[in-house]
């Protein structure tokens, strides 16, 4: 069940999904600095019509990853990964984002970088419009882009890096939600799709209400994993025990909102239980639950550096004398890390992200040398970098220190 996300931390990985091993030494991805030459013509009359091809860059200026705002810990901890890969290669990069969390922030910085001539892009956006005419500038000045965590537009990116399956990321936060709702510990034996179905079997108290605190009213990332809890809601087993309703604010990934928001689930004493899928607004809402003493619960996408006060740390703890007894991610380092191996491929090989087409990336810390195939979803072409991860009582000890 949650893969090899474990490595991921390999630093303090954002978290790997959901997590699990421990961290070993960290090894630089490849030996021999990559070659900058312009990517060969790749295509063919099989490729996807809605792929871009891979622009003609040339290598120079520098490699850009940008997320939606300063002072997000996540992406922080992706451009680590990516930074790490990148300059292991040879490659120079940089770590740019706005100060706000909005499209305008990032266009306008996009548009300072594309003319200062960076060799590529990076980006996790701050919604789904808006990036058309400046995406479209890059295309033009031959700057390959790259998404990551949150969507560009298809028409102007190579592929999307996807940390998890969508449905997958949806339905994990549902049933996690549901089990910690009824006491219930994480499932070591079975799946938590088991142990739901199982629980819900013989549950006839009343109907159960989900929360949900999320980022921007905007951001793509979120709204997809919030569509796909709507999604897991409407299987039978929920029906007539859980409401298909999910009580929903947005804290725009600013703690202080967020903290405003979390306390009006507090106040309004409707929701069981909280699911964050943001790093900002899960430890915004537990420090509120938790000052609260509210009996409001609390899951979602978390650092274990940042949910240890609000979790339980040790095998032998009571998991729900705590708000979030358990919660889930992904390995964010190792994420950024195949965003690097993408832009490389693209640069050094012509990868122009079509269906079918693969990458290698190098031996990065704990991962071995592995090949990415990218895979068709909808308009756009996406390559899958692992599965979620779950940090509970279980293994917290082993997270709190590497992300």
């Amino acid at each position: 069940m949650m893969k090899k996300i474990l490595a991921l931390m390999l630093s303090v990985s954002m978290i790997a999904g959901l997590a699990a091993c421990g961290s070993k030494e960290t090894e630089a991805p490849a030996e021999e600095p990559a070659q900058t030459e312009a990517p060969a013509e790749t295509g063919g009359d099989d490729a996807e019509a809605e792929a871009p091809a891979a622009p003609a860059a040339n290598g120079s200026g520098k490699h850009v990853f940008m997320f939606k705002s300063t002072g997000n810990k996540f992406g922080d901890l992706m451009y680590e990964g990516y930074s790490e890969y990148m300059s292991a290669l040879g490659y120079e990069t940089e770590y740019k984002s706005p100060a706000e969390t909005t499209v305008a922030a990032q266009v306008q910085m996009l548009d300072e970088l594309i003319t200062q001539g960076v060799a590529s892009i990076v980006i996790s956006t701050n919604g789904d419009t808006g990036y058309d005419e400046i995406f479209q500038k890059a295309k033009d000045a031959g700057i390959p882009i790259v998404s990551i965590d949150s969507e560009a537009s298809v028409d102007y990116r190579l592929a999307h890096i996807n940390q998890a399956e969508v449905q997958d990321i949806g339905s994990y936060l549902v049933q996690a939600a549901v089990l910690i709702t009824l006491g219930v510990d994480y499932p070591e034996d079975k799946t938590m799709e088991e142990a739901v179905a199982e629980q819900l079997g013989s549950y006839s108290g009343d109907e159960i209400v989900l929360g949900v605190l999320s980022a921007g009213i905007d951001t793509p990332v979120q709204n997809s994993w919030i569509a796909a809890m709507e999604t897991e809601l409407a299987k039978d087993m929920y029906k007539g025990k859980v409401s298909p309703e999910l009580d929903k604010k947005y804290g725009n990934d600013d703690p202080v909102e967020s903290t405003t928001q979390a306390n009006a689930f507090v106040a309004e004493a409707k929701v069981d239980c909280i699911i964050s899928p943001t790093t900002v607004g899960i430890a915004a809402a537990g420090q509120v639950l938790k000052g609260a003493n509210s009996d409001i619960k609390l899951t979602g996408l978390g650092l274990p550096s940042e949910m240890q006060s609000f979790m339980p740390n040790k095998a032998d703890d009571d998991a729900f004398a705590s708000v979030c007894p358990y919660m889930m991610l992904w390995d964010v380092i190792h994420l950024g890390a195949v965003a690097g191996a993408a832009i490389d491929a693209a640069i050094t090989n012509g990868w122009a992200g079509t269906d079918g087409e693969t990458f290698t990336m190098a031996a990065f810390r704990d991962y071995a040398e592995e090949d990415y195939s990218v895979y068709t979803q909808g308009d756009g072409t996406f390559v899958l970098a692992g599965t979620p991860y779950i940090f509970y009582k279980g293994n917290m000890a082993e997270w709190i220190d590497k992300l």
